[in-house]
């Protein structure tokens, strides 16, 4: 039994003494939908702010803290409407990075994310005549504040800075919406600097 002790006492000082936390800052576009409704996909953007903690070489945790516009557009003719939800969001992704040069690295990550409605507004056109509503508000328009999913990307980084191809696929109805079950589905592409 102090054997066993001891062996995970020396493996959980090891980790510790490893690893290593740094910050980074990230910005881009995304195009955002959301499933099981007839609707085009939308131009959004984020920023956010994330941490990284790495275990060893390879793996780390990765966590961040963006603000996000999502949503989705639908119409034809004279007719259009647009779903333009603001989230702060908390992905939390595993990642692994390979080395492909002494200053660049691939990485791949995967994990859940959180989010919280924090406005947004659902607008509607026909023929001249505009509707629009707050979508987290009380005058017509119900949207679920809390959205929850999971998350993965492909990153390249080289030296201090990132670019990322991301894909989060919403798990919770975001909307009270009779016959039909509407999650955010989003992909993005940001560039950011590590610290």
């Amino acid at each position: 039994m102090k054997k066993l002790f001891l062996l995970v006492l020396v493996a959980m000082v090891s980790t510790v003494s490893f690893a290593q936390m740094s910050w980074n800052v990230k910005a881009g576009v995304n195009m955002s939908n959301m499933s099981d409704m007839e609707a085009d996909m939308k131009f959004g953007y984020q920023v956010g702010v994330g941490m990284e903690y790495a275990f060893d070489d390879m793996w780390s945790l990765r966590p961040s803290l963006m603000f996000i516009t999502k949503g989705c557009k639908a119409g034809e003719g004279d007719y259009e409407e647009k779903l333009n939800p603001m989230y702060l969001q908390i992905p939390i992704m595993a990642a692994a990075g390979f080395n492909i040069s002494d200053n660049m690295r691939f990485i791949v990550n995967a994990g859940p994310y959180i989010g919280f409605g924090i406005g947004g507004k659902y607008s509607s056109e026909d023929e001249g005549e505009k509707e629009e509503y707050d979508i987290f508000g009380d005058e017509g328009f119900d949207g679920k504040r809390f959205d929850f999913g999971v998350g993965v990307g492909v990153g390249l980084e080289i030296s201090k800075f990132i670019v990322s191809l991301d894909g989060m696929f919403g798990l919770t109805k975001v909307f009270d919406v009779e016959e039909v079950s509407p999650k955010n589905t989003t992909i993005a592409l940001s560039v950011g600097y590590k610290f």
